[in-house]
């Protein structure tokens, strides 16, 4: 099955109804989300997207799939998916994102934050250290960075023994600093 078929159908699946949010939340409409996604120098915050209840999953996938969306809102609307992480059906639909074959880099990037951030996915993540695309290696580094896990820690380690590209060498190292630094502040 290709990947934007896979993407597709968790999207219906999602739609159906498969996720729960408590009862309490309103459910999401797109408009207001895509209104809420759209601000000009940032996202919702947590409040918001807990506000969409259970239909915002659904409908970040359906804006996350539409190229007619402005691309910061589609970018958006996958790093809001984080919030729905421990969800199987958000962590597939995030892996098949970030597989789909040319995938654009802000899209595969914001799928890789939100599957370490909201999913703590570090293998899906790590994988991405060895793509031929600069961009790619740095934003799955830039990802694992902000984990904060002891093994998101060691796979850069490693990582940062085989980069040749001095860009995400620096990133590679910056996040090893600042993991560092926030360990022995603790």
């Amino acid at each position: 099955m290709s990947a934007r078929r896979r993407i597709l159908g968790l999207t219906l699946l999602l739609s159906a109804g498969a996720l729960a949010c408590p009862a309490a939340a309103q459910q999401a409409t797109r408009s207001q989300v895509e209104h809420d996604l759209g601000g000009f120098e940032q996202g919702p915050d947590d409040a918001a997207v807990r506000a969409w209840g259970s239909d915002g999953p659904a409908v970040l996938m359906a804006i996350g799939n539409d190229p007619a969306a402005a691309p910061h809102v589609r970018q958006r609307a996958v790093f809001a998916l984080r919030y729905f992480g421990p969800r199987a059906a958000v962590r597939d639909y995030l892996r098949a994102l970030a597989t789909v074959p040319g995938q654009g880099l802000f899209l595969l990037r914001a799928a890789l934050d939100a599957l370490v951030l909201g999913c703590g996915d570090l293998a899906t993540a790590s994988a991405f250290l060895a793509d031929e695309r600069v961009d790619v290696r740095d934003g799955a580094a830039w990802a694992l960075a902000r984990s904060g896990a002891s093994a998101a820690r060691a796979i850069l380690t490693e990582r940062l023994r085989v980069e040749r590209d001095e860009t995400v060498r620096r990133t590679l190292t910056d996040a090893l600093q600042t993991s560092a630094a926030a360990r022995a502040v603790h």
